[in-house]
């Protein structure tokens, strides 16, 4: 349950209300994540108890799951238990049947399971009414046979039974059922004790619908079983943006914490792109990483986000790794699609956060680095000094500097620079993009150019390469 607090955001408001109003959902709730912010919430309609939902009444998040049962794979495979690249049907209680074309098709791995690259069939309609299978029934299924459309690892299509096959081996490896492992392994450390697979007790319960014959009908609970790995999951809203800033805290620049959980590094691979996902927008890089799904455009930075949709209900998350930005929404109507509400509360939320930054300071730049600012400085407007080329060249620059464009050649271009803007030179303040890289404006009496630098890695850090680049008068004027 949410334990930032909660505030009613207009925004959020008009959006749900508009969803309620045009009869997608019985009820729609969305909340937004801000850093330590407290969470943005609106809801609107009837979450089956007479009134609107809130951050902390619980939905089935459906295919959202499946980012848990990834988490649950990899905590296995750091304890040295799971091999992402073994075939998956070692590792599971009977030897499945499967049926690949092509003779000499490579097996399909946990790593393929994970990516959706496995070469099994998109099932949607099917594999969404067999949550409760027992693992008996699901392994003669297994050795029945398994269809496959493509062989394994050859490209990306979107597949259920691929994540039970998934789950079916984590119980075989671990000894437990899979809802026995996330929830004590995986749930219960991160203090999401409210997430469960079956209704979480003492919790607010949405009711799931269906329209029929022009009225919404409640749907049937589901229990757990052997299909519940692809999206049996209950949760909040709150509890899932609990999730999203705990998996995208694995970017957090600086050195991070032991994760006893799971590892940054690990949760940082789980939102990698690993497969393409055909078509889209050509504007954006977007893929399939373990359980979620990943994007990159030049306006939002790295998305990762994953919908679900069941029988009574639609969920969507959505959360920026480069921003403290998180985004969730339910509704209890079945593939009611929820993420057209969710899309644009993130996309403004995201602005907001972005102009924000703006107004942060700059990171602090190295010593070295405003060293040298202020020894290229001199070394410009006293460009015909060899004393300083010759200490620089000894104690500032790195021996790339020479190869790139030789020390003779840069004072030539230099002087010709200082001959057009005209001298003597005034040197603005330098702004430090980042801290081993700074640029700043020199003015001469008709004109001006900007100057760059950057350092290199290394201890100490040298002037790996420093730019001049001419501007109109008119530019430099307005700066």
């Amino acid at each position: 349950m949410s334990e930032q607090g909660t505030a009613i955001d207009p925004a959020l408001v008009r959006l749900t209300d508009d969803r309620v109003a045009s009869g997608k959902s019985p009820a729609a709730v969305l909340a937004s994540s801000g850093g330590a912010e407290p969470l943005g919430v609106g809801g609107s309609g009837d979450a089956g108890d007479g009134s609107a939902p809130d951050a902390d009444t619980v939905f089935r998040i459906a295919s959202c799951t499946k980012s848990f049962t990834a988490a649950r794979a990899l905590q296995l495979r750091d304890a040295g238990l799971l091999d992402l690249d073994r075939p998956i049907a070692e590792m599971l209680p009977r030897p499945p049947r499967f049926v690949i074309p092509g003779g000499d098709a490579t097996p399909p791995t946990p790593r393929m399971l994970l990516t959706m690259s496995a070469g099994l069939p998109t099932d949607d309609a099917w594999a969404d009414r067999l949550e409760s299978l027992p693992v008996t029934e699901f392994d003669a299924m297994l050795s029945r046979g398994i269809r496959f459309t493509r062989p394994p690892g050859v490209g990306y299509e979107y597949a259920n039974l691929g994540w039970a096959i998934l789950g079916r081996a984590l119980e075989q490896l671990d000894g437990r059922r899979l809802q026995e492992q996330i929830e004590k392994d995986l749930l219960d450390p991160l203090g999401l004790t409210g997430v469960r697979f079956s209704p979480p007790a003492g919790r607010r319960i949405a009711t799931g619908y269906a329209r029929h014959h022009g009225s919404w009908q409640a749907q049937a609970v589901t229990s757990p079983g052997a299909f519940s790995a692809i999206g049996g999951l209950f949760a909040s809203c709150a509890d899932i943006l609990a999730w999203a800033r705990w998996l995208a805290s694995a970017f957090a620049e600086g050195p991070s914490e032991p994760d006893s959980v799971l590892s940054a590094a690990s949760r940082r691979e789980m939102q990698h792109l690993h497969w393409a996902i055909p078509g889209g927008d050509s504007e954006v890089a977007r893929g399939y990483g373990y359980g979620l799904i990943v994007e990159h455009s030049a306006e939002q930075g790295r998305v990762v986000s994953h919908s679900g949709g069941y029988p009574g209900f639609s969920a969507h998350m959505r959360w920026s790794v480069d921003r403290s930005v998180a985004v969730c929404g339910f509704e209890n109507a079945g593939y009611s699609g929820v993420h057209e509400i969710v899309r644009p509360a993130f996309a403004a939320a995201l602005a907001e956060a972005v102009t924000a930054a703006r107004s942060t300071p700059p990171p602090e730049p190295w010593s070295e680095t405003r060293a040298a600012v202020t020894r290229i400085s001199e070394l410009v407007s006293d460009h015909g000094n060899m004393t300083l080329w010759d200490r620089a060249n000894s104690d500032l620059f790195d021996g790339c500097i020479d190869l790139d464009v030789s020390v003779a050649e840069r004072r030539t271009r230099l002087s010709r620079l200082i001959d057009d803007v005209g001298a003597p030179l005034i040197h603005g303040p330098a702004s430090f993009p980042t801290p081993a890289r700074a640029t700043w404006r020199a003015f001469g009496s008709s004109g001006a150019f900007d100057i760059s630098l950057q350092l290199t890695p290394s201890e100490p850090p040298l002037v790996q390469r420093w730019d001049l680049a001419m501007i109109t008068a008119e530019d430099a004027h307005v700066s």
